[in-house]
């Protein structure tokens, strides 16, 4: 019995493996990896919060019960000071959780007004991992045969071309990206895709969710800076 059961077992899981094997790996949703990245900061945030609580609740106990002057003085500037500090990590963690947050709803938008597309059958991945530079947020395959990524980008503001290089304006001042270039980064992951995908060319896109776009051509170096107003006539003008 048990020869025989060993010979119906691994014909099933050879077929199982090799089946599985054949499956086409599972499609990622549009601002995935970003929206999983927020939960991560969100969490470490807590986690900070609750250890500078704990760390004051401490210093109060231990400067209470000792009697020691000069050490109750140390113990009190070390332990406000390690608070303080684990609260301001905290903050910071919270408000990169934001920043992802809506980030990953910058691309779920995106991706929603890439639908049309879809239909008239271009092909578009969803964060595509790559080599470097993170992942590609959106990779298109139009029926042409042409190739994009589009890197998505909730910032506000008017983005301009000033001092070579892309930045925002709020009035009459303009500020650099915290980020730093994004317009050398977008280029990286279009040439990533390009080897990936084995294209001829990858033509790379900044795509921002907010504010306008004052920049002629809507075009720097070979990279499209866009708006979601006018994203869908730029690819389409391309595509002529």
């Amino acid at each position: 019995m048990g020869l025989k059961a060993t010979q119906v077992t691994l014909p099933v899981l050879y077929f199982t493996l090799t089946t599985y094997s054949k499956l086409p790996p599972t499609k990622r949703p549009p601002g995935e990896n970003i929206r999983k990245l927020g939960r991560e900061r969100h969490q470490s945030a807590l986690l900070r919060y609750a250890l500078a609580v704990a760390v004051l609740i401490s210093t109060v106990i231990l400067f209470v019960t000792n009697n020691t002057s000069s050490f109750r003085l140390l113990l009190s500037l070390g332990g406000l000071a390690s608070s303080y500090y684990l609260y301001r990590s905290g903050r910071h963690l919270t408000k990169r959780a934001e920043d992802a947050q809506r980030g990953a709803k910058a691309e779920k938008d995106v991706a929603a007004l890439l639908r049309p597309l879809q239909r008239q059958g271009w092909h578009i991945e969803y964060n595509l991992r790559i080599k470097r530079w993170g992942d590609a947020d959106l990779v298109l395959h139009s029926p042409k045969g042409n190739w994009y990524v589009i890197d998505v980008k909730s910032h506000g503001g008017t983005k301009v071309y000033e001092g070579s290089r892309l930045r925002k304006r709020y009035g009459r001042n303009t500020y650099d990206f915290e980020e730093g270039d994004l317009i050398g980064k977008v280029k990286g992951q279009a040439k990533e895709v390009k080897s990936l995908k084995g294209a001829r060319w990858v033509t790379a896109m900044l795509c921002f969710t907010k504010g306008d776009v004052d920049i002629s051509s809507n075009e720097i170096t070979g990279v499209y800076i866009v708006n979601t107003t006018n994203l869908l006539s730029i690819l389409s003008q391309l595509e002529r």
